[in-house]
């Protein structure tokens, strides 16, 4: 019969023995990917298309955010030149001119 001493050194060996094939094998794989074929395979048949579909995804947005931006800055523009040629005398106070 084990005693408990005997069941937490061989736990210790399996863990060490595990840990070791772990990095063996992260080791392997990361040599793998290392080695230029593997990196352009990877490229383009995995990183590339992500990128190109989430770009396609986002592009709309972006231009509409950015056609929506100019709107808002045009009408700003335009009420703040219609409110300075107003000549009220409340607008002058507010900015600080002389009437």
């Amino acid at each position: 019969m084990e005693t408990a001493n005997d069941l937490k050194q061989k736990e210790a060996i399996a863990r060490s023995a595990l840990q070791d094939l772990g990095l063996e094998i992260a080791d392997r794989w990361v040599s793998g990917f290392e080695k230029r074929p593997t990196q352009q395979l990877i490229l383009q048949k995995f990183i590339d298309p992500v990128v190109r579909h989430i770009l396609n995804s986002i592009f709309p947005w972006i231009v509409g955010v950015a056609i929506l931006f100019l709107v808002l800055l045009f009408c700003t523009v335009v009420t703040c030149v219609i409110v300075l040629r107003s000549g009220s005398p409340g607008v002058a106070t507010v900015i600080g001119a002389h009437v």
